[in-house]
């Protein structure tokens, strides 16, 4: 581990402690950063999207602008306000101080409810980092914007372009584990802990970052497409050029130089377009890239389908229901301890096998603790 990566990782370990079931989206947020990318954050309200980017974005020590859209919103919310000494000198130049083109990070709540007045103007930001100002395109310093939605775009045709500058999209709901929802109510108003990182820290680890070597994976990427395909999953050319960045950045943030089959598993959160697409698209990803990590997820769904069944189960069958769920899980970790040899044996050890048995000890214990009352 380089001690550039020494923050990130510790920031990835707080964020986990204090925002609960959410791993896969704060490693998505920390790798775009890296990748000088945009995520997008879809849910219903209370689902705790905007805590979440906050605490992400108030790490980086640099100016941090956040706004929520709505229909009414106008341009000088977001560019700054026309300069009226600049209206007497016949100069139609916008005040930009404290606004987007000023921020090296972004938050904007409710995205999609955006103006096309504002939608042209976030396009360039977003993908060229320019601002038009006076007639002068003029350089963003903006690392990543993170959007945060309770709904899809409604005109896909007005707001499809911008629903296509985000590259990372996760839906988030809420969440699902009683024992999370039980650490939710006890979770303390602050964190106890935040490492920061400064710009310059952030700079040298995105030169980092463009240094791994992806040339090993890049068939692999050719053989997604194809298999995406066939799914009816079309991704843009532009969104797989980029793609390449995010490999490299979460092979980053995984300790490799070099990237591996494993660190492409992130694009199950880059290729989908549509939210029903997104556990096909999951799977073709793990399947073709890690198929014993495959094997392993879909054991633990079955699993952790019969322990939430469980645990929701009324009292007066929670007895004879418990002792059902307690073999599925002692079936499942079997399984997953058969996957855990097949992958060593084959030389591609399955990490999520192997976390998969922990996991399934954690909801075993939690199954005599609550149902048999063990």
């Amino acid at each position: 581990m380089s001690t550039l990566q020494t923050p990130f990782l510790a920031i990835e370990r707080e964020l986990n402690h204090d925002h609960l079931e959410r791993p896969d989206v704060i490693r998505s947020l920390l790798v775009a950063l890296l990748a000088r990318q945009h995520v997008i954050l879809l849910g219903p309200p209370g689902t705790g999207k905007s805590r979440l980017v906050r605490d992400v974005c108030q790490r980086i020590v640099g100016r941090f602008f956040e706004w929520q859209l709505t229909r009414m919103s106008t341009p000088e919310e977001i560019f700054g306000p026309i300069s009226l000494q600049g209206l007497q000198q016949d100069r139609y130049r916008r005040i930009a101080t404290g606004k987007l083109p000023e921020a090296e990070i972004a938050y904007l709540d409710e995205t999609f409810k955006t103006s096309s007045a504002i939608l042209n103007t976030l396009l360039a930001a977003m993908n060229e980092r320019v601002f038009f100002n006076d007639g002068q395109a003029i350089p963003m310093p903006l690392e990543m914007l993170v959007g945060a939605s309770n709904e899809l775009p409604e005109d896909r045709e007005e707001l499809g372009a911008l629903w296509d500058r985000f590259l990372i999209r996760h839906v988030v709901d809420y969440v699902k584990d009683p024992a999370s929802f039980t650490a939710l109510l006890q979770a303390q108003a602050h964190p106890a802990t935040q490492t920061t990182i400064t710009l310059q820290d952030l700079k040298a680890a995105q030169q980092a970052v463009e240094a791994v070597d992806v040339s090993g994976v890049l068939p692999l990427l050719g053989q997604l497409r194809a298999e995406l395909a066939k799914l009816g999953v079309i991704a843009s050319d532009r969104r797989w050029r980029q793609s390449v960045g995010i490999v490299q950045a979460n092979a980053w943030m995984n300790g490799h130089t070099v990237a591996d089959a494993g660190d492409v598993t992130i694009l199950q959160h880059v290729l989908w377009d549509e939210p029903d697409q997104r556990l096909a698209v999951a799977k073709a990803v793990l399947t073709l890239i890690s198929p014993f990590d495959q094997e392993a997820q879909d054991i633990l769904d079955d699993a952790k389908d019969a322990y939430l069944q469980a645990l929701a189960a009324p009292e007066e069958d929670q007895m004879t229901t418990g002792l059902e769920v307690n073999k599925t899980l002692k079936s499942a970790a079997k399984r997953l301890a058969e996957v855990v040899k097949k992958s060593e044996d084959a030389g591609k050890p399955s990490q999520r096998a192997r976390d998969g048995l922990t996991q399934i000890q954690a909801w075993g214990d939690e199954i005599l603790k609550t149902c048999l009352k063990v």
